[in-house]
């Protein structure tokens, strides 16, 4: 079996990666983006709180509107055979594409909206390769959650890329394109 520092200099394919030997006592999460394998770290406190904040308000939106499921990381999503393994922070798959829900398996296929919030070490990963990923799959909304600058920016997809759709600053409300009727106040992910 080759090691993880073999796989890494080569384009890999998810059986390849799934057959990764990830070094004893290594906590980093290893995702595979465009055939290569992207390490880091697990997130940091103000990360944590932004996601279970987020999270909570898009669990109380999705009992009252039971619109399909939200999921968060650690979760896989398989975009195809190089993009696999990927692990938004958090994601929402609606009812209508539930059938992109494997069970035992993760997602197969484009979630309608996916949430990345951003870590001091993500930045280039978030803001262009992921970025690029998802919008080149076809994800409809994609989140830009900015734990140190305090902003949400929010993209919907539009003539085959992403388009600005909704942003907020330290406090201002957001809202989505694939949630109906969903509005927050930024401030209440980072308070």
């Amino acid at each position: 079996m080759e090691t993880l520092i073999q796989k890494k200099q080569k384009k890999l394919t998810w059986p390849e990666f799934r057959e990764m030997d990830i070094p004893e006592g290594d906590t980093s999460i290893y995702e595979l983006i465009n055939g290569e394998i992207v390490k880091r770290a697990s997130p940091n406190s103000p990360h944590q709180r932004a996601s279970h904040k987020l999270n909570g308000y898009f669990f109380i939106y999705n009992q009252k509107k039971k619109l399909g499921e939200f999921f968060h990381a650690p979760y896989d999503v398989y975009f195809d055979e190089n993009t696999a393994g990927v692990q938004p922070d958090l994601l929402f798959v609606s009812k209508e594409r539930n059938f992109i829900i494997q069970e035992g398996n993760g997602i197969v296929g484009a979630p309608d909206l996916i949430v990345e919030i951003v870590s001091k070490g993500s930045v280039a990963n978030d803001r262009v390769t992921k970025k690029e990923v998802y919008e080149r799959f076809a994800v409809k909304e994609y989140w830009i959650v900015d734990v140190r600058s305090k902003t949400v920016e929010v993209y919907r997809m539009e003539d085959d890329r992403y388009k600005l759709f909704s942003f907020a600053e330290e406090e201002g409300k957001i809202k989505s394109s694939v949630l109906p009727g969903f509005q927050m106040d930024v401030k209440n992910i980072f308070d």
